[in-house]
């Protein structure tokens, strides 16, 4: 895979950021504490998805042992029973769901999530649930009925549900039902947003993640070495430009927009368009005028401002 692949590839791209960095420790404090499960919950598009896989081998027990984290996710043309639950994490565990039932279903996951669990001494194992809004209470059930069956085993399941704000309105109402106590006492007890990057701290350790990235091993380059060379040479770093990008971001898009963080999504595409497409013309380091053009180019290209919008906004 090119360099340049290697980055536009919007599914596998991924750099460590401080908001991983605090899910993970948040979710490892809720392992260690004995927790049931929990909500991760934060707006759309601002990197929860990839953050979350991010842990697969990540999350460890007190004694530093691995312990296995399994994602699914549910969508909105999913049927909504709970034999579909049982299906959706049954074929995200590699099992086959055709002309099996409910029961069978629950058993195969049941019986691979307590094997993964045995990889360390508490036991312990973690499942991911992505989309959670567009659950039911009902579909809650399935899960509560997982974590019941693999406590009979004697096996620590820790379920965390992960959820779009803007659509759980509806799931959250029912779950404060009082006939619904048990649900939200096994799985949301514990919550934490989930955010985009806030401070000019935070995107500059972002854009340090392109400055530590190989992107070619014959010769090893990091991702700002290959891209922009004279720069590179001269001993300037991406992260260098946080406070110009964080000042343009702000004062033309996180203002006038209300934004409360800036998404992955968007940060990573006006990153790339910076990094491979603008500053490899600005050759000098001293060059701030040609710099700052850069930026602002690179902001407009990302879509931060949605084209619906704007052509809302001639409309009317």
């Amino acid at each position: 895979m090119s360099a340049a692949s290697l980055l536009e590839d919007a599914s596998g791209f991924w750099i460590p950021t401080p908001m991983a960095e605090t899910l993970k420790s948040r979710i490892e404090a809720w392992i260690h504490c004995g927790h049931t499960g929990g909500l991760i919950i934060g707006e759309a598009r601002l990197g929860k998805t990839k953050a979350v896989k991010a842990l697969e081998h990540q999350l460890t027990n007190r004694s530093g042992q691995p312990i296995h984290v399994f994602y699914t996710h549910y969508g909105l043309r999913d049927v909504g029973t709970i034999r579909a639950v049982f299906a959706k994490i049954a074929r995200a565990l590699d099992f086959s769901v055709r002309h099996q039932t409910a029961d069978i279903l629950l058993e195969s996951i049941v019986i691979r999530l307590g094997e993964a669990a045995l990889s360390n001494n508490t036991r312990q194992v973690v499942l991911v649930v992505d989309e959670a809004q567009l659950l039911t209470i009902a579909q809650l059930n399935a899960y509560a009925e997982i974590y019941n069956d693999l406590v009979n085993l004697h096996i620590n399941c820790v379920i965390v549900f992960v959820a779009n704000q803007d659509q759980f309105h509806s799931l959250r109402q029912a779950l404060l039902r009082q006939e619904n106590r048990y649900l939200r006492e096994r799985f949301f007890n514990n919550f934490d947003y989930f955010y985009g990057i806030r401070s000019e701290a935070e995107l500059k350790t972002c854009l340090g993640g392109y400055d530590a990235l190989a992107v070619s091993t014959s010769p090893v380059m990091c991702a700002t070495e290959y891209f922009c060379p004279s720069l590179y040479r001269q001993g300037w770093r991406l992260a260098n430009i946080a406070p110009v990008y964080w000042r343009h971001y702000r004062e033309r898009y996180a203002i006038p927009l209300g934004l409360t963080s800036w998404g992955m999504a968007q940060f990573t595409r006006a990153t790339n368009l910076l990094l491979m497409d603008y500053l490899p013309h600005c050759d000098d380091v001293a060059d701030s005028v040609t710099m700052e053009a850069c930026v602002i180019k690179s902001l407009e290209g990302a879509g931060i401002l949605s084209s619906l919008i704007r052509l809302a906004e001639n409309v009317d």
